[in-house]
């Protein structure tokens, strides 16, 4: 076939150079004006190859694809069956090849000639990119294994130029190979060995080769394990007419059938006095909640739950026991601040002595003030501070102020009265 096709090409040179092989008297032979640049373009998109002659006169240009052994385009004609090539000129010097819709297969040289003798021609490369894409057939899809077995995630993907598959967790964490852990692997497969519940989730394989858009798909590995449930308070106290919740917590994949279970086996089913609730806590952990109403003698024992699923069962117990209810603290009265009156002129109308005494009561005396005596001022008691458990009848600490400044100003007047009679007497 090969063969027929480079038989069909040299025909159409063939016949390309007898209709001119030679230039008229007079004129100069057609030249290349400019090189025919490579050109690097998306599949699907749309490339033109410029081919720039000179002094092209009756000579005429073909289009030639040699990767495949096809001739394109003569002059103004398309010879090639496909309809994606045309041929476009500028004044007969500029030639281009367009070809819509770029395929794959369009990637190659294309030879842009001159039907010369001997011919002229120039070559061009059109590089076809193509954005990766996954190969689904050959991909993993979402995947169960029992814990403890081995596992392998394939991820096929193809594009122009080769993509590069990177795989890494949806949620962000690390993924263990071996004794590693790593935030991201590089490869096509994804081998675990001896996984665990711990590496289940959803993996996301990314393939990219530098061509836009990058793609990805979510491949699930769910790890299957009988139920475990693990208690944190195994002994619940609660005083009688109080609410109290008991908590199991379990871990199991494929989910569980839970229940509560009392002494007996009967089972806790949810209405006005007891409440039963699921919380989740992840892919394959939940919390068994069962909260008991106003508590009453018969409520105290024990107090079972249950999980089961297709790969085993499994139940953990809670002692409920009743405790006193807490008692309310005694209060004590404070005591009363002592408190006193003043006049206008300064001095306390009454003299106030609280005494407390050891049963807590207080007992509050009045007394009149004395009245202030320059005179009776001494200085034993000029300086100190009055004693705050003096006797009824003695000064408060203003009357000890008080008599200071008035002896300060006698003092003063005294020694004035000195000096004026110095004065007079020697003067």
């Amino acid at each position: 076939m090969r063969v027929l096709k480079r038989v069909a090409i040299f025909t159409s040179f063939a016949i390309i150079c007898v209709v001119a092989t030679s230039p008229l008297e007079g004129s100069s032979e057609p030249e290349f004006a400019e090189p025919i640049p490579n050109v690097t373009v998306s599949a699907g998109r749309e490339v033109s190859l410029p081919c720039v002659v000179d002094n092209l006169g009756t000579f005429r240009v073909a289009w030639i694809h040699t990767d495949r052994y096809t001739l394109l385009t003569l002059q103004n004609r398309v010879i090639t069956r496909n309809s994606r090539y045309k041929v476009t000129h500028n004044s007969h010097r500029t030639w281009w090849l367009h070809i819509a819709e770029v395929q794959e297969r369009d990637r190659g040289e294309y030879m842009c000639q001159i039907n010369t003798s001997p011919m002229k021609s120039q070559m061009g490369y059109i590089e076809v990119v193509v954005p990766p894409h996954i190969e689904e057939d050959e991909t993993s899809s979402d995947t169960e294994v029992r814990e403890g077995s081995d596992v392998n995630l394939r991820c096929v993907a193809k594009g122009s130029p080769d993509p590069e598959t990177t795989w890494r967790r949806e949620d962000q964490q690390e993924i263990t190979i071996g004794r590693k852990k790593v935030t991201s692997i590089k490869s096509t497969d994804l081998n675990i060995t001896k996984v665990g519940r711990l590496q289940m989730g959803a993996y996301l394989c990314i393939a990219s080769n530098g061509v836009q858009p990058s793609v990805s798909k979510r491949i699930v590995l769910n790890v299957n394990f009988p139920p475990m449930i693990w208690i944190p308070n195994q002994l619940v106290g609660a005083p009688v007419g109080t609410d109290v919740s008991l908590i199991c917590n379990l871990e199991s994949f494929p989910r569980s059938v839970t229940y509560w279970n009392r002494e007996g086996g009967t089972i806790v089913l949810t209405n006005e006095k007891y409440n039963t609730d699921i919380l989740n806590k992840g892919l394959y952990k939940v919390a068994m909640h069962l909260t008991i109403k106003s508590l009453k003698p018969e409520d105290f024992g024990s107090y079972t739950c249950v999980a089961k699923n297709s790969l085993g069962e499994t139940e953990g117990t809670i002692r409920l026991y009743e405790i006193p209810p807490p008692s309310s603290p005694a209060t004590s009265p404070e005591p009363q601040k002592p408190k006193s009156e003043k006049l206008r002129n300064g001095h306390h109308s009454q003299n106030v002595q609280v005494k407390t005494e050891e049963t807590g009561s207080t007992e509050v005396q009045f007394g009149p003030s004395p009245a202030f005596n320059a005179s009776s001022f001494s200085s034993e008691n000029s300086f100190l501070p009055t004693n705050p458990n003096m006797e009824p009848g003695s000064d408060p600490p203003s009357s000890g102020i008080k008599k200071l400044a008035s002896t300060c100003v006698y003092f003063t007047l005294y020694y004035i009265m000195c000096q004026w009679f110095w004065f007079l007497r020697f003067s």
